[in-house]
């Protein structure tokens, strides 16, 4: 039977108002559709010999952590894998070829020029830090992007949905830009979205601090990596 115009609509909101709610991030974060989302854990944003730190960008070794951010973020990672949750490793490419005229003024006006020499595809500074990238085994997805945003004109998307993902836990650097970015576009989508706040990395304390609460305010919750490797590895063993 065909529905009117009104009846669609009313069929349509009906069924998305009886969707399941997961109210807790500790519901949100099931390894059976959750899916670990690193967000440029490159050499040139956060090795001591790259471009971020030939700059001497302030707070780079300051009180937000960028080694310490490494750390938990190798064991958000091992926890993942352990769990069998799937990892999507963004790594921004920043040739000149990728940019369009307002990201270039933006870079010109901050900057005094164009763009920064770093994260050039094929180079050393463009490859995941350590061994924060795929192993090759299991399932680990490598999305290049040339914006903040995981999402923006990648295949992100597609991955995650292919594979039946409702949660990303997403952390990377920096805190108020690419991970910010990435955040808002995930929930926006209609992820669930969990921070493990001290796996995430910015190069000004207040900044990240005014991002994760903002973050916990609208658009996930931020915990900790101890806990949701605590949570995953409870889900595992009830298994």
């Amino acid at each position: 039977m065909l529905l009117g115009v009104g009846e669609a609509s009313r069929a349509i909101f009906a069924d998305v108002s009886e969707l399941e709610i997961l109210d807790t991030w500790q519901q949100q974060i099931d390894p059976g559709h959750t899916a670990l989302l690193l967000v440029d854990l490159q050499n040139d944003f956060v090795h001591h010999d790259g471009w971020v730190a030939q700059q001497q960008i302030p707070g780079f070794l300051g009180d937000t952590g960028i080694d310490a951010v490494l750390d938990r973020s190798g064991e958000l990672l091992r926890a993942a894998r352990q769990t069998a949750v799937p990892v999507v490793y963004a790594r921004m490419i920043g040739d000149e070829k990728y940019l369009a005229p307002p990201m270039r003024a933006q870079y010109q006006r901050n900057h005094g020029h164009t763009r920064p020499t770093c994260v050039q595809e094929g180079t050393w500074g463009a490859d995941f830090f350590g061994d924060l990238g795929p192993n090759g085994q299991g399932t680990e997805f490598v999305i290049d992007k040339h914006r903040y945003s995981a999402f923006i004109g990648t295949r992100t998307d597609q991955v995650l949905r292919s594979n039946q993902i409702k949660t990303v836990v997403v952390s990377g650097v920096a805190t108020s830009g690419c991970v910010e970015s990435t955040i808002r576009d995930a929930f926006m989508l209609d992820y669930y979205v969990v921070i493990p706040g001290d796996a995430c990395g910015d190069y000004d304390n207040d900044r990240h601090r005014a991002t994760l609460t903002k973050m916990d305010l609208s658009f996930g919750t931020v915990v900790s990596v101890d806990a949701i490797a605590s949570a995953w590895s409870a889900q595992l063993a009830r298994l």
